[in-house]
């Protein structure tokens, strides 16, 4: 382990504060004792992940060993999970969230994790057989940085073997996790059944694997460099230009659209696949404009004018108002009722109380919805007409939209009216008038 204290020497000065994950198994013990060969301040972090009866108990271990060594120790234990079970992806969101507020809270230099090469092999191999991109398909790094964070992985070229080996040397407590010993998890499946039979095959494996990673990341690299220079000529306000990426080679076209999800979904990448990018790429090439279609985690891919991106769904600002002599809108426009006709045009509807069922609303749109509009046979959706006129994306849930109590749409506010709304020289007892902000 020279090369380890070497290294960590190296990037810790006497000063310096470093946070390390502690789970008080063999790899994250083993790295806390190498950590005693630099004058650093170390803070450990332990998170309980509440899954096992034995969690709670080894807390209780981490917790006595670090008080009689005097290190700092932040815990937190996971009360619940979303969908009321474990999950990997949930369990690393929450864990690297807590480790976030703990490097803030103690100003530390870096994070600290003790994966070694077994660990980078799994993630290899799982990440092969499930599909990544080229930057996932290089595994760990034993240097990133993750939302301003700088984090090292000391123990990535050592084997698990060589940890087990240097903790009954030093005499260094730990505690195993039962569930390792286990076939559930393909990690553990991979661990126990595939990579005795790539040691088999070589036993310097660990230098071909870091090799394989560094090689990777260092293409990966170039590539970036290559969509950084392009960016400004395709993208602006992350809308991606079609024509300027359609000249783009089939390749970095690919490229581009995973940089662009990995800044747009950041933490929650794993929730995008291959799926999601041909979905992205088949749509930034094709000629048909103005629709959207939905993503994960609520996300909306629209395309627009020469222009597709994606969007988090705002939150629909529904509403249901019933018509008075005044309604005031949330948007602070105004529906007024008055005594005469003035205007023939989309801002004022001319209503027979016969005719339509009392009393009336004005709404939001809602999908689905169709008009009868005046002077076309049929119906057509309300989501058309407004594409039609030029309102699009999220435009198109702020538009009022008026109706009667049996849910028959009258007039879409300013856009345009129903085969209800009557001429000039016609009998009708209900005349409305949209008034704009700016006009009033």
């Amino acid at each position: 382990m020279k090369e380890i204290k070497k290294y960590l020497k190296s990037k810790l000065n006497e000063n310096d504060t470093c946070v390390l994950a502690l789970s008080g198994g063999p790899d994250s013990m083993c790295l806390l004792n190498l950590l005693k060969c630099t004058s650093a301040n170390v803070v450990c972090v332990h998170i309980n992940h509440n899954t096992r009866a034995s969690c709670d108990s080894e807390y209780q271990f981490i917790k006595k060993y670090l008080e009689e060594s005097n290190i700092p120790l932040e815990y937190y234990k996971i009360d619940k999970y979303e969908k009321g079970r474990f999950t990997e992806t949930e369990a690393r969101k929450i864990r690297y969230n807590v480790f976030k507020k703990v490097v803030k809270k103690y100003h530390a230099k870096y994070l600290l994790t003790a994966h070694h090469v077994d660990d980078l092999t799994e993630t290899i191999i799982m990440r092969l057989l499930r599909g990544s991109t080229l930057e996932g398909y290089a595994g760990i790094k034993k240097e990133s940085v993750w939302d301003g964070i700088q984090i090292i992985r000391p123990l990535l070229s050592k084997k698990k073997k060589d940890i087990y080996a240097y903790l009954k040397e030093n005499n260094i407590p730990y505690i195993e996790d039962e569930t390792n010993k286990k076939d559930d998890y393909i990690r553990n499946r991979i661990r126990h059944h595939i990579l005795p039979l790539i040691e088999k095959e070589n036993k310097n494996y660990p230098e071909k694997i870091l090799q394989f990673s560094e090689t990777l990341q260092k293409k990966d690299a170039l590539i970036k460099e290559v969509l950084h220079n392009i960016e400004e000529k395709i993208e602006k306000n992350q809308k991606i230009n079609c024509h300027e990426f359609q000249k783009l080679s089939s390749l970095m076209q690919e490229a581009y659209i995973e940089e662009y999800l990995k800044k747009i979904y950041q933490q929650e990448l794993p929730n995008i696949s291959k799926k999601h990018i041909a979905i992205f790429l088949n749509n930034a090439n094709k000629n048909k404009e103005n629709y959207t279609i939905n993503f994960p985690k609520n996300y909306l891919l629209y395309k627009e004018d020469g222009w597709i991106w994606l969007e988090k769904k705002k939150q629909k600002n529904s509403y249901l108002i019933k018509c008075e002599d005044e309604v005031l809108l949330p948007n602070q426009d105004l529906v007024k009722k008055i005594s005469s006709y003035e205007s023939k045009s989309n801002d004022e509807i001319h209503l027979n109380s016969k005719e339509i069922k009392l009393p009336l609303y004005i709404t939001t749109r809602k999908v689905g919805m169709k008009m009868a509009v005046k002077n076309l046979n049929g119906h057509q959706k309300v989501s058309d007409i407004l594409t039609n006129c030029k309102i699009r994306g999220p435009k198109k849930d702020k538009i009022p939209i008026l109706i009667d109590s049996n849910g028959v749409i009258l007039w879409i506010l300013g856009i345009k009216k129903s085969k209800y709304d009557l001429e000039k020289d016609e009998n009708y007892d209900i005349i409305y008038k949209y008034i704009k902000r700016k006009e009033k």
